[in-house]
């Protein structure tokens, strides 16, 4: 096992980033948020990584805050403007990722791994997940752009539910509500999310990340086109994807994309 806060696992056919404080399931520190930060940073120029799996070290994928940092606010009142800066870089950066993002999540997935998770486009999970946001069982309050992605993944009265009960979902609840996407045996979640990436990974790499742009942009609530998204539609048919593509499609192949 890796000693860092979190580090990239080549041991199998996928890589995967992971959070690793496993003694204590994985939760986030600051120290972890910015390490996260620059794991993004060289995940999105790895031309190795088609697809950014992320998962946590052991049997959690991550409790959420580390109670115990969160202790220092009281001697620091600048802790929290800190914490909440990092965090909120991080979360960006990861939705905004260039690459399509996978959750893989198993057993604890709480407040700031639930953020985590909810930033990425799909979550799939195993049946050992518990799932929650919990700021309300110690009188804090969650961040609005958390917030609204909670809203977007579940709806607002679910949401209410998650929030003003501050109770953990399992996992056919995860499934149910939408907080969760896909649901795998325990002993299956790793061989399926693999799948799912080479599935992906097969697809025009220009047409995975100009339409996550432009999803990205209709979850923000913006439906008209601007001067970006009509340059990558136009762009697409001046490319060599397109060109691949529409040969292989003439042929009755499947194209290479690679």
């Amino acid at each position: 096992m890796k000693s860092e806060s979190i580090y990239i696992d080549r041991s199998k056919k996928v890589p995967v980033l992971k959070l690793n404080r496993p003694n204590k399931r994985n939760a986030l520190n600051l120290e972890m948020w910015e390490a996260f930060i620059s794991h993004l940073e060289y995940a999105s120029k790895d031309e190795s990584i088609n697809v950014l799996v992320i998962s946590g070290e052991d049997s959690n994928f991550s409790a959420g805050a580390d109670i115990g940092e969160m202790k220092q606010v009281f001697l620091d009142q600048e802790i929290p403007s800190k914490i909440a800066s990092v965090t909120r870089l991080a979360q960006k950066k990861l939705y905004e990722f260039c690459k399509p993002t996978i959750a893989m999540i198993r057993g604890s997935c709480v407040g700031g791994g639930c953020g985590i998770a909810l930033c990425c486009d799909f979550r799939f999970g195993d049946e050992t997940i518990k799932m929650g946001i919990t700021p309300g069982n110690i009188g804090l309050v969650y961040s609005l752009a958390d917030t609204k992605r909670l809203v977007q993944a579940v709806g607002i009265s679910c949401a209410k539910d998650i929030l003003f009960t501050g109770r953990l979902l399992e996992s056919d609840e995860c499934k149910e509500t939408g907080l969760i996407d896909r649901v795998f045996p325990q002993n299956k979640l790793e061989e399926n999310v693999f799948d799912y990436v080479d599935k992906i990974s097969k697809t025009s790499t220009y047409s995975q990340r100009s339409n996550k742009k432009i999803l990205n942009l209709i979850s923000n609530g913006i439906y008209d086109d601007n001067e970006e998204t009509r340059e990558m539609f136009l762009r697409a048919f001046e490319g060599g994807d397109f060109k691949k593509g529409l040969d292989s499609f003439l042929k009755g192949k499947k194209p290479d994309f690679s």
